[in-house]
């Protein structure tokens, strides 16, 4: 499936999500759905999402705040390694005498004896 789906669509696509628990992950912002003129339409992230969240939940038994907490950090997560790749790509194109000073303190940084 393709494109944004609607929240019967996407209930349907995730054996493990049902309608109540699809409002509650909405309202505790774990999904921001788009907002569509015949009601919430849910993206492949969305629904990634929602398939990690039921799987924690049922794998785990967390709290709707714990999931809530749990999803916040994937985020943070997720960020940071963007960040990195950016960082590591700025780093790249480098002269190789810039690329070897941020390798050497790099690895100072990490307490690396070789740093």
């Amino acid at each position: 499936m393709t494109g944004p789906l609607t929240a019967e669509e996407t209930i349907a696509a995730i054996t493990m999500l049902t309608p109540d628990r699809l409002e509650t992950y909405i309202e505790i912002g774990i999904v921001m759905p788009l907002e569509s003129g015949d009601g919430p339409r849910f993206s492949a992230t969305d629904r990634a999402r929602l398939e990690l969240v039921c799987e924690l939940e049922e794998t785990h038994e967390l709290a709707d705040e714990a999931l809530a907490l749990v999803m916040s950090l994937v985020d943070q997560l997720h960020a940071a390694r963007a960040d990195l790749q950016a960082l590591g790509r700025a780093v790249d194109v480098q002269s190789v005498e810039v690329r070897e000073s941020v390798l050497s303190a790099w690895r100072s940084a990490r307490g690396d004896p070789a740093g």
